[in-house]
C-alpha cells in the first residue's frame, strides 16, 4: 500500500532502523493529529505490548504485513515513511527513535480507514482501540476514581481518557490540558486519589492530576477487556 506523506510530508524516506527490536520503545506521536490512533497504541503498550508485535509480519524488501484484527485481510506496506524537506520524521515513531513498527502500524491503519495520512487527524479513541485489538471496547462519560483504576490495570485492562474544548482551563504541573486529546491512563494512587497519565506527544513523562483536575479535564473514557 502507497500512501502520500500528508499533509505535513514534503516526501517519503526509507525507514531501515530497527521495525520491533525485543525491547518495544513507547509509541510517540509526531506532527500529526492523530491522537486518537497514537494513544491506544500507547495504552496497549503499556498493558501488553506483545500484542502490538504481533500485529506485524516483515516480508523482506522493506515490507511489513500487518495484521490488524479488524481487517479481514493484512495490509501490506513498506517502509517508506513522511519526512520534511530536511529529511526528518515527522509522524509516529519509536520515542526517541525511528519510527519503526510504530510508524508501520500508523501507516497501515491510514491505508485501512481512508488510504490517507489526513483522514487519521480526526477519529474517536474507542475506534482507535478496536482496530487494533479487534474487540469491543467500553466507553463511559463518568470519571473512574482512583480504586476503579487501580482494579482495571491489575485485570491488564487498558485505558485512555479524552479531552474536551475547555480542558486547557485546567492547569497541571506540566501546563494546561490540551483540548480534544487523548491520553493513556496507567494508574492511580489510592491514598491522594491522584491519577496517573501518560501523553502520547511525550510519553515518556508521567503526568499526575489531582482527582477534581481529572473529573473537569476529561470528557469520556475508554477500557478494553483484559489484554493477557
Amino acid at each position: 500500500m502507497q500512501l502520500g506523506p500528508g499533509p505535513h510530508g514534503t516526501t517519503l524516506r526509507e525507514d531501515t532502523g530497527p521495525l520491533a527490536p525485543p525491547r518495544l520503545l513507547r509509541p510517540q506521536q509526531g506532527r500529526l493529529g492523530d491522537c486518537w490512533v497514537m494513544a491506544p497504541l500507547l495504552a496497549v503498550h503499556e498493558t501488553n505490548p506483545e500484542r502490538l508485535r504481533a500485529l506485524l509480519r516483515p516480508e523482506g524488501d522493506g515490507i511489513v504485513a500487518v495484521h490488524l484484527p479488524a481487517v479481514s485481510r493484512p495490509i501490506r506496506v513498506d517502509r517508506r515513511l513522511p519526512v520534511d524537506a530536511s529529511g526528518r520524521w515527522l509522524y509516529g515513531r519509536r520515542a526517541g527513535a525511528n519510527p519503526g513498527w510504530v510508524g508501520v502500524l500508523e501507516k497501515a491503519i491510514a491505508a485501512h480507514v481512508a488510504g490517507d495520512y489526513a483522514i487519521l487527524q480526526r477519529g474517536f479513541a474507542r475506534f482507535g482501540l478496536e482496530v487494533v485489538l479487534g474487540e469491543r471496547v467500553h466507553s463511559q462519560l463518568r470519571a473512574p476514581g482512583a480504586a476503579q483504576i487501580l482494579a482495571w490495570r491489575a485485570q491488564g485492562r487498558a485505558i485512555v481518557a479524552s479531552t474536551h474544548p475547555l480542558s486547557p482551563r485546567v492547569g497541571t504541573a506540566a501546563g494546561t490540558l490540551p483540548a480534544n486529546h487523548v491520553f493513556v491512563v496507567v494508574g492511580a494512587d489510592a491514598r491522594s486519589g491522584q491519577v496517573q497519565l501518560r501523553n502520547p506527544v511525550r510519553p515518556e513523562a508521567l503526568l499526575e492530576l489531582d482527582a477534581g483536575s481529572f473529573r473537569r479535564g476529561f470528557i469520556s473514557f475508554d477500557v478494553t477487556a483484559p489484554l493477557g
